[in-house]
């Protein structure tokens, strides 16, 4: 699913910026090699970041 429209990142390309480390969304930009632009996606990607400990603590 796509996450991010401006920037095209998709569910996958977020999961894997926030596996590797990221832990805001400024960092999943990063990550990614892009900048925040509309903002819409932000809280998708908040909300995706703070399942992380979730998914961690129960694997």
């Amino acid at each position: 699913m796509i996450v991010c429209v401006c920037n095209r990142l998709n569910e996958d390309r977020i999961r894997t910026a926030i596996d590797s480390g990221a832990c805001c969304s400024e960092d999943v930009y990063a990550r990614c090699g892009v900048r925040k632009n509309c903002g819409r996606c932000q809280e998708t990607i908040e909300e995706m970041l703070d399942e992380k400990p979730v998914l961690e603590a129960a694997a």
